[in-house]
């Protein structure tokens, strides 16, 4: 998801180098991750509005990321 860690040619340190897709265990993570934020949100009254907003994204991007679209994962493009 956020890129593959490729060594640098001096074997001293890691350089993250972005992908450009997100394959389907990326995917099965997000979802994860977001679901697992959701229940932490569910049935919590006292959301500031920033959550509130959050957790209303978060349930659309779980319901984006369940469709059958993105079972195999999906190539990333920049906007704009």
């Amino acid at each position: 998801m956020t890129g593959v860690d490729v060594p640098r040619l001096d074997d001293t340190a890691v350089v993250a180098v972005p992908t450009q897709h997100l394959s389907a265990d990326d995917i099965r993570v997000l979802k994860f991750a977001a679901c697992r934020q959701l229940s932490r949100w569910a049935n919590r009254p006292d959301l500031d509005l920033h959550q509130q907003a959050q957790r209303a994204t978060l349930q659309h991007v779980v319901r984006v990321l369940q469709q059958q679209a993105f079972v195999s994962g999906c190539e990333l493009r920049g906007g704009g």
